[in-house]
């Protein structure tokens, strides 16, 4: 039995599909670190577009002289307790490399020495040693209000790594999901920190990427003409699949679905190509019979949660002028900041906010002077939520 997975599956290559431009493409750049030229890239996309499976395929098909690490920022969001810090993510980050080169046995002690040397020179600073995190067995110090030298260490530690050992030959540093960092208390310093490293450092390349609008102002504080990287970062957009790719990849990779013309043409318009709706969406459709436009209406209708789950967890996220906001674009078809400022009932300053927020984390974007809602299936999900109970998710 065939089956379409709607979260990251152990076997990625197995239920991985096509992409070869987007692959080539990448590669092409992160090939750049071998002649001591860091990439530095920025992928971006809608929700569900594959932005993370693609990347995780493209790490795990790296050659073995190039260490790969893979942050995701949602993972930290959701099981840490209090607000994301910079500190959070420079742990993340030093856990992760610690898990990657634990794996690179063959060059286990000649890492060791380097590293231990490379921590000898902190230990005539002020840390605690008392619930220290480990690299490699050796105990690493924890930040004690002295964040400077902590991410002074965290950041050299990949280069310094490469340096240590004649089998390694790049550092490949991936911080999904990057659009989360807006909530730590200065993204701008943080970015710009990042940056300062990058510049000295020939062996280490980083990878952005998010589900953000291309409007957002995170895009700018990264990559615009006075960010961190100035319009350095190679910014690539993954696309959902075309028409005719979502036909062959349901061939492929289905439970033998079977479809009219007239019943496929709906299953694309309301999956729009992006394959975790593709996904979702095939996984409650039955496969011994054809599918027409009726079937596959009845059957989101009656699924809708099912299919569109990924919202019901952000929308819990959301404050309340957020939904309201949201639900003001939904029953308007969009809106413009003048008629917002007057018609929406908040603050101009509440509102700004809620504009940052949304286009930062790509529910919204802003197109032909309007702010519309930039997922489908999230204005389906709450008009069917609305049409079912009488009332929009709470």
């Amino acid at each position: 039995m065939k089956i379409m997975p709607v979260s990251m599956p152990k076997d990625i290559d197995k239920y991985f599909f096509n992409r070869v431009k987007d692959i080539n493409m990448i590669n092409t750049q992160i090939s750049t670190i071998k002649l001591d030229i860091p990439p530095q890239l920025l992928i971006t996309g809608y929700r569900g577009v594959g932005k993370t499976f693609l990347l995780r395929k493209i790490f795990n098909d790296q050659s073995s002289d190039i260490l790969t690490v893979f942050i995701d920022l949602s993972e930290i969001v959701g099981r840490q307790k209090g607000k994301l810090t910079e500190e959070k993510v420079l742990k993340e980050i030093l856990d992760s490399i610690n898990k990657t080169i634990s794996n690179d046995m063959t060059s286990y002690e000649k890492l060791c020495n380097t590293i231990k040397s490379h921590i000898d020179k902190l230990r005539l600073i002020n840390y605690d040693f008392s619930d220290a995190s480990h690299v490699l067995d050796i105990p690493i110090p924890v930040i004690s209000d002295n964040y400077e030298e902590l991410s002074k260490f965290v950041m050299e530690l990949p280069q310094n790594i490469v340096d240590g050992s004649d089998k390694i030959n790049g550092f490949l540093i991936a911080i999904d999901e990057f659009q989360l960092l807006k909530n730590i208390d200065n993204p701008e310093a943080f970015f710009w920190l990042i940056r300062s490293f990058t510049q000295k450092q020939f062996n280490v390349g980083y990878i952005f990427t998010g589900s953000v609008s291309k409007t957002s102002d995170i895009i700018n504080m990264i990559n615009g003409q006075e960010g961190a990287f100035g319009g350095r970062l190679i910014q690539i957009n993954i696309e959902p699949f075309t028409y005719d790719e979502t036909r062959q990849y349901i061939k492929e990779k289905s439970n033998n679905l079977q479809f009219t013309d007239e019943g496929f043409k709906r299953f694309y318009s309301c999956t729009m190509g992006i394959p975790l709706y593709i996904n979702s969406l095939s996984s409650v459709l039955p496969n011994n019979i054809v599918c027409d436009e009726k079937i596959i209406k009845q059957t989101l209708q009656l699924n809708i949660d099912q299919v569109a789950i990924m919202w019901i967890y952000i929308w819990g996220r959301l404050s309340q002028g957020e939904k309201d906001f949201i639900i003001y674009l939904l029953e308007n078809n969009g809106a413009t900041r003048f008629t917002l400022d007057n018609e929406l009932g908040y603050s101009k300053s509440s509102i700004t906010r809620f504009i940052d927020s949304l286009l930062n984390q790509g529910i919204i974007e802003f197109i032909n002077k309007e702010y519309v809602l930039a997922d489908k299936m999230l204005a389906r999900w709450l008009k069917i939520k609305y049409e079912t109970n009488g009332f929009y998710p709470i």
